[in-house]
């Protein structure tokens, strides 16, 4: 170019930096930053915490001749569960009838697993306590 002008082939001054740059080098730094802060937060607050264990169960089926009871084992803390078992206890008129487990190889923090607990008795019969009983820490 004549005159003097330092311009290149994008229109800008040699060494100039235009708004939209900056704006973009911002964002990304803010991108960068938050990234960086919720890494920070999971690998401190979050994973330091201990599993925790909760069991919901469904509803009994009838399947053959015995009974079925599909449960749910949620961790809602920050930390692995493993080998986790899941009780369930029958009882009628005060006294066990009947006692089945399942066990759940991995849960890690903030998941679940389904799976089911099998009855000869009628579990609708009676009193039904399901809840977690024991897991190991990886």
């Amino acid at each position: 170019m004549s005159d003097g002008d330092d311009r290149d082939e994008s229109g800008t001054a040699d060494g100039d930096t235009s708004r939209g740059e900056y704006l973009l080098g911002a964002v990304g730094a803010v991108v960068v930053l938050l990234v960086l802060a919720f890494l920070g937060y999971q690998a401190v607050v979050v994973r330091d915490g201990a599993p925790r264990l909760a069991v919901t169960a469904a509803v009994a089926e009838q399947v053959g001749e015995g009974w079925v009871v599909p449960v749910e084992v949620v961790n809602e803390g920050g930390g692995t569960a493993e080998q986790v078992e899941v009780v369930g206890v029958l009882t009628r008129d005060g006294r066990d009838v009947q006692r089945a487990t399942a066990t759940f190889s991995y849960l890690a923090p903030n998941s679940r697993q389904s799976g089911a607990l099998l009855f000869s008795e009628d579990p609708t019969d009676g009193r039904l306590e399901v809840r977690p009983a024991a897991y190991t820490l990886p």
